[in-house]
């Protein structure tokens, strides 16, 4: 945005079940944050998702408006997704053909072809341990993409309930390292939002998640204070938003209860509702860095 430029008012859905104080740090969020230029929406990108989903819930808006002005995208899964909370219904082998081909169906609803996408395809919640190899195979992505910018999530996510997104992030700012060019880094949150005053502290009984959980990370991200200090750009996704929510629903194994059974997590289950209803908001949020 240029300097003297009056700053678009970004208009928001009220959510009657949202909570005063989510609602009042959202909108200082929208008051203080820089929106992304549409000259940066045209940049062709990598978006490096940790398990099929990640990419719709924290960037399917900006992709789908990067889409929209015709740059290239495309998605690189670094998981298989098959140690999702679904307690023994499911074998892990299902469940990874599974959320393969969730996320080629989402990707189809975000504008991106099957053939841009990459399944690296490491065990889900051991990519810490593959950190060479994943190191290598991202090295080669990137230079054979050649992208103007790359989407990574957050590096101040929480570590227990996030460790194959940290290695995400490091692993592809070694592989940056490695092809020796600057490139605009893009990171978006995903489980950062697990803390007041996103959602409540007082958890019930899931054991993903905790009370303890909770406070611990709110206390970690300083009450708030740390989204407000580094995610300083957001896009406001109001026109894409329904179709986000449908590339996010087509990740129906995270998303509904397919087996009647409560031993069936599903994202809605996290703070009750709470932490899913995040990634419905009409804007997203980013931090930036070359």
């Amino acid at each position: 945005m240029k300097l003297g430029q009056p700053r678009p008012q970004v208009k928001r859905a009220r959510n009657p079940t949202q909570r005063f104080s989510d609602r009042k740090f959202t909108q200082l969020l929208n008051l203080t944050t820089n929106r992304i230029s549409a000259a940066e929406l045209r940049r062709p990108a990598l978006v490096f998702s940790p398990h099929p989903d990640d990419e719709s819930l924290g960037c399917g808006g900006i992709i789908l408006k990067k889409k929209a002005v015709g740059a290239t995208v495309r998605l690189v899964h670094m998981t298989d997704g098959s140690a999702a909370t679904h307690g023994n219904l499911i074998s892990q082998e299902e469940l990874g053909v599974m959320r393969r081909q969730e996320a080629v169906n989402a990707a189809c609803v975000l504008g991106v072809d099957p053939d841009e996408i990459h399944f690296l395809e490491y065990k889900d919640g051991r990519l810490a341990q593959y950190f060479d190899s994943a190191t290598e195979r991202v090295t080669e992505i990137l230079r054979d993409e050649s992208p103007q910018e790359v989407f990574v999530p957050c590096r101040a996510e929480p570590v227990y309930q996030a460790a194959d997104h940290i290695a995400t992030t490091q692993i592809v700012l070694a592989a940056l390292a490695k092809c020796g060019r600057r490139i605009t880094v893009w990171e978006y949150p995903i489980w950062f939002w697990l803390h007041w005053p996103w959602v409540g502290i007082r958890q019930g009984r899931l054991p993903i998640v905790s009370t303890g959980a909770v406070l611990r990370n709110t206390f970690n991200a300083l009450f708030g204070a740390h989204l407000l200090m580094n995610l300083r750009y957001c896009v406001d996704i109001t026109e894409v938003l329904q179709k986000k929510r449908i590339a996010i629903r087509q990740h129906r194994s995270q998303i509904e209860r397919l087996f009647p059974c409560p031993e069936w997590l599903v994202l809605g289950d996290i703070a009750r509702g709470e932490f899913l209803g995040r990634f419905y908001e009409t804007c997203e949020f980013f931090g930036r860095y070359e």
